[in-house]
């Protein structure tokens, strides 16, 4: 076994005096959390915070303040944030504008946002920030936002949560979907929460996944992609080590940290984006060994809420030695760190986030860690470096312009190894391949949706600086990311971003009227939801299908035993008051069925556009007016079909028993679409 130096230069703190020191080490940790893009369905787009140029978004990468998600007609992404989980639908914009240990907080311009919340802290929170309102909570549950371009609609299957805006603040409940529009909160409408949509389907069904995952009795729950584990690879009990992690489906000659890529992330630096579908939990957190002629993952303390770390690898190498491949050319090397060995970060961190981060991700001895922490210069034994075939090698370029390392892989000789040092980082310097990470994309929103104003309640972050900014200094200490004083200096030059607009509403929030009068915006009457459109936001605007008639608010029908409450809301003449229907799919079976005439609907009796919420009442024999297509039942120009002469209908009266002849028609049978409002999940206490 062979003894290498990682001899780093002493940091800058130590000749402060001591309570200057724990100031400057205050603000040099980093967040320790970040969000992972853990799945992506047809066409995503990602942009790096301070960038222009949008790229191809990567399974597995690493998300910050100041990152961006375009997820475009048809797609959909998943973003994992340990305790709870962001999805996206189709044709939505979202940016990042915290995350840490206190807030994660997100901008949405358009589309649909679904959040679950699976465990809650009372110091950790959830924003999320519309052109409309700001929205926060804290409680574990299922909360989802749709935001088309004249409103937003807060829907909360389990939970609660509070909406901010200039100068007032209201509390929504559990069970409610309310409409807002404006900025100040006096226009809205709320109503009880209708069956889940496609979306919310396809979410639940990924929740139900996490929830079948038993990887948390060998594994901290705080660990980002964790649930993954039991669905790629098995746990084994090892004598030395306790519980591992064995990948399946892998080569046999496969290594850590070799089927992926090298990205430059700010304030991270260098930092690895694996090609697995598990890729993010084993590479981010633990530590790999060698036993039984594979490689296996070895967690941290399952009891110990662990920190995130870029790569937990060490180099071959540094800046004053250029490490020579077999190609004739320059490389860079690394291998795996092994249980128990040290991880030292690229960045500034104070003693106590350095103990953390590897206490929190192997067993390791604290009086080591104060040595290391101390003297840099100490010897370092590495356990991986001698396993055959650990160490992995590819050109400076291929590292460098963000390459797949797989195929690009180089051969070291052992002479070389044995006289290379070992760093704890990639002595060099990213470009802007580095940053972006992937190819770039003409798949991107419009303008006028990434510049909408926006509400917020919590102050963003300071959001990156263009790398453009930073290069010159980065090239100053090659792979090191710049301190918390030189992005300061750099971002104080930065315009603040101008869309954001901060509220603190003294009163305290209070709580909604479901029966508030909304404000009419006939502009908001949007008709084009196309079957091919399941993310179309201007759902709303559906006034322009005459034909889809409401036939299922028959006078005939004397077993609507809900009409009294839909009495209650004579105001509800907004069709796209559907939080959890963004996709209305089924509208083209309603516009088959022009030959239902629906008897004439008094302008007196408003509540009988509120049909569908008699959903509970199989017998009516009425055509397939979907619960999908709320919006197209409340079209208010139904009122306009005089042709169909309707028997008195008293506005007292809702089991008019009129109009037999529409119960000639047995063969429209309703389907029973109950069972989706059944399906909310039930959030367990973890």
């Amino acid at each position: 076994m062979k003894l290498f130096n990682c001899k780093i230069n002493v940091n800058y703190w130590f000749i402060f005096p001591v309570a200057l020191i724990a100031i400057n080490i205050a603000k040099a940790d980093p967040a320790s959390k970040v969000a992972r893009l853990s799945y992506i369905e047809n066409i995503v787009s990602f942009l790096p915070g301070g960038e222009k140029k949008w790229v191809k978004a990567s399974v597995n990468r690493p998300l910050i303040p100041g990152d961006s998600l375009w997820v475009d007609k048809n797609s959909r992404a998943e973003l994992q944030l340990g305790s709870a989980t962001v999805r996206l639908n189709g044709l939505t914009n979202t940016k990042i504008l915290n995350l840490n240990n206190k807030i994660n907080q997100f901008q949405l311009t358009q589309g649909t946002l679904l959040l679950t919340v699976y465990r809650s802290k009372p110091e950790q929170k959830y924003e999320i920030d519309t052109p409309n309102l700001a929205l926060t909570f804290s409680k574990k549950g299922l909360y989802r936002v749709d935001v088309d371009k004249n409103s937003t609609v807060v829907s909360i299957r389990k939970g609660e949560a509070n909406v901010y805006a200039k100068n007032s603040a209201l509390k929504l409940r559990e069970g409610l979907s309310c409409r807002f529009t404006g900025t100040n909160l006096k226009d809205y409408q709320c109503k009880a929460i209708g069956p889940m949509d496609e979306f919310d389907r396809w979410s639940l069904k990924r929740d139900q996944r996490i929830e079948k995952a038993s990887s948390t009795k060998h594994v901290s729950s705080a660990v980002i992609g964790y649930e993954d584990l039991e669905f790629y690879g098995k746990w084994k009990s090892v004598k030395k080590y306790g519980y591992v992690w064995i990948p399946d489906d892998v080569e046999e000659d496969w290594v850590p940290y070799r089927t992926g890529r090298w990205v430059w992330i700010q304030q991270w630096g260098w930092t690895w984006v694996d090609e697995q579908p598990w890729g993010f939990a084993p590479f981010h957190y633990g530590r790999w060994t060698y036993i039984e002629k594979r490689w296996v993952w070895v967690p941290g303390p399952v009891d110990v809420e662990p920190l995130y770390a870029p790569a937990l690898v060490a180099f071959v190498g540094d800046r004053n030695f250029q490490l020579e491949v077999t190609t004739g050319t320059v490389g860079i090397a690394w291998f795996p760190l092994g249980p128990g060995d040290i991880y030292i970060p690229p960045y500034d961190v104070s003693r106590h986030y350095f103990t953390q981060i590897n206490i929190s991700n192997t067993v390791i001895n604290n009086t080591y860690i104060n040595k290391i922490y101390n003297d840099r210069s100490v010897n370092i034994n590495y356990q991986n470096i001698n396993v055959s075939n650990a160490i992995t090698a590819v050109p400076t370029q291929t590292f460098i312009q963000s390459q797949p390392v797989s195929s690009a892989t180089v051969q070291v000789s052992e002479e070389t190894i044995e006289k290379a040092p070992v760093s704890s980082f990639a002595s060099v310097a990213p470009e802007s391949a580095s940053l972006l990470g992937s190819t770039e994309t003409d798949v991107q929103p419009a303008q006028d949706i990434t510049d909408r104003s926006t509400i917020v309640k919590t102050e963003p972050a300071a959001q990156p600086v263009p790398f453009s900014k930073e290069k010159q200094l980065l090239e100053k200490n090659p792979g090191e990311p710049l301190s918390a004083e030189e992005t300061q200096n750099l971002q104080e030059e930065s315009v603040k971003p101008t869309q954001l607009q901060l509220v603190d509403p003294k009163a305290s929030p209070q709580p909604v009227e479901e029966t508030k009068q909304p404000v009419q915006e006939p502009e908001v009457q949007q008709p084009e939801v196309q079957p091919s459109q399941p993310e179309v936001q201007q759902a709303p605007e559906v006034q322009e299908q005459p034909e889809v008639q409401q036939p299922e608010v028959q006078p005939s029908q004397p077993e609507v035993q809900q009409a009294p409450e839909v009495q209650e809301q004579p105001e509800v003449q907004q069709p796209e008051v559907q939080p959890f229907q963004p996709d209305v799919q089924q509208a083209p079976e309603v516009q088959e069925q022009p030959e239902v005439q629906q008897p004439e609907v008094q302008p007196s009796q408003p509540d009988v556009q509120q049909a569908p919420e008699v959903q509970e009442q199989p017998e009516v024999q009425q055509p397939e007016v979907q619960p999908s297509q709320p919006d197209v039942q409340q079209a208010p120009e139904v009122q306009e079909q005089p042709e169909v002469q309707q028997p008195e209908v008293q506005p007292s009266q809702p089991e008019v028993q009129q109009a037999p002849e529409v119960q000639e028609q047995p063969e429209v049978q309703q389907p029973e679409v109950q069972p989706d409002v059944q399906q909310t999940p039930e959030i367990q206490d973890q």
